[in-house]
């Protein structure tokens, strides 16, 4: 395989466009559409560094227990380039991403600016010394925050190691409020903080929202579910860590209690729980139809055909079903170990998201419950999540990296002047 595979022809640009090198593990189908737009939008000129061909070809994923084959185009629209050790790495693993040759790549790029993903990959860590050395500014964008429980020993580590690593980093491309308190906890200023939420296939997710009525009896009947039933839509790994048995425990609790008949669960995914939930619910006859894995290009329908969103996981830090959910119009009744609440992200308490103690089978019921029963405040909170999707969009986070570019580059060749 050639080193190099571009999509699109290298376009000329002028001396006032800085060169962004966005260095990543591997093409994901979530950030697609932000290379894409980013280089429509032309303020900015990226190039895009993969580590990896994970996700290009098809690849059996662990915690899904499927085999995965993106069916959506991941390199159209954007300038990008696959690095030499691409065919050898086949995990994300933060040891297995390193790629030796990311130091000579950028330098043949040689931009303006390195975007880098978190800084637990080796080859993160490679680039940001690269720029460190060749005094590029670097930027990051990662989803780390403070609500996942962390050991006294990791804690230590944390708090000794974190606070000189992001020290180096120019700005910060920020995905929510819970993850600029992480960056607050390691000594960042919000100087250097820019709010550019992770992005999904918006076009997709929008056309569904316009559509949601036609996508909503057509999926509906192929599931076989009834047009007056209220349904809660679960999407994600079938784990311990997303405490898919939590969804069938509050269907079972809300089936005793018979105050909703009409309510049924729909708990799209595949995992290692798969088995034995499938078996609970044949057993227990409860409302819970689980269609195991679906794919991208038929998940919007879901969400179309379903009245609220459930996330129970015990450790996530900022998952894109909320913005999924919210683009859509669906509630969010979540977990507070999901870093996507906040007064400005995607999930906003008492606007269009219910907060549950994670575990809490009981608090899961009632919230549940509550929203099954009150039609107008679903609507009412289904309107607002696609208000706040709105301000949270694409063009929120285009806008939100090309002032961090700039801001960086513009303070990098500040320092030269300052220094003489």
């Amino acid at each position: 395989m050639t080193r190099t595979v571009k999509t699109i022809p290298s376009p000329s640009r002028a001396p006032s466009v800085p060169k962004l090198a966005i260095v990543v593990s591997h093409p994901i189908q979530h950030f697609a559409p932000f290379y894409r737009a980013l280089t429509e939008d032309g303020r900015v000129h990226p190039i895009v560094i993969f580590a990896s061909h994970r996700g290009v070809e098809p690849y059996f994923d662990e915690g899904m227990q499927t085999m995965i084959s993106w069916n959506m185009d991941l390199l159209g629209g954007y300038e990008h380039v696959f690095l030499p050790e691409a065919d050898q790495i086949t995990s994300s693993r933060p040891l297995d991403v390193n790629n030796p040759s990311i130091a000579a790549e950028l330098a043949r790029q040689a931009p303006d600016a390195v975007l880098i993903y978190g800084y637990n990959q080796l080859t993160s860590l490679r680039a940001l010394w690269w720029s460190r050395r060749n005094k590029i500014p670097a930027l990051m964008i990662a989803d780390s925050e403070l609500k996942t429980p962390r050991s006294a020993r990791t804690k230590l580590v944390k708090g000794t190691t974190v606070p000189s690593i992001l020290k180096q980093f120019a700005a910060f491309l920020t995905v929510g409020d819970c993850n600029e308190d992480y960056y607050r906890r390691y000594g960042v200023d919000d100087q250097r903080f820019f709010r550019s939420p992770f992005t999904i296939d918006e076009d997709t997710y929008r056309e569904a929202r316009a559509r949601r009525v036609a996508l909503r009896e057509a999926v509906r009947a192929e599931y076989r579910i009834g047009e007056d039933e209220i349904v809660a839509l679960t999407v994600g790994k079938l784990s311990e860590r997303k405490r898919a048995r939590d969804v069938v425990d509050a269907a079972r609790r809300l089936k005793a209690d018979g105050a909703v008949p009409e309510l049924s669960f729909l708990l799209a995914g595949n995992g290692e729980v798969m088995d034995e939930l499938t078996k609970t619910v044949a057993r227990e006859n409860l409302p819970v139809r689980l269609p195991g894995f679906i794919n991208v290009d038929r998940l919007a329908g879901l969400y179309a055909a379903a009245d609220m969103i459930l996330h129970p996981s015990s450790r996530d830090p900022h998952p894109l079903v909320m913005s999924e959910a919210s683009c859509v119009g669906l509630p969010l009744v979540i977990s507070d170990r999901v870093g996507a609440a906040g007064p400005t992200d995607i999930a906003r308490q008492g606007e269009n998201a219910i907060v549950f103690p994670c575990a809490n089978v009981t608090a899961i019921a009632d919230a549940i419950g509550t929203l099954a029963r009150d039609n107008s405040r679903r609507a009412a909170m289904g309107a607002r999540s696609k208000d706040i999707f709105d301000e949270l969009d694409m063009r929120c986070s285009v806008e939100g990296a090309v002032r961090a570019v700039k801001h960086a580059v513009s303070e990098a060749n500040r320092k030269p002047e300052a220094a003489a």
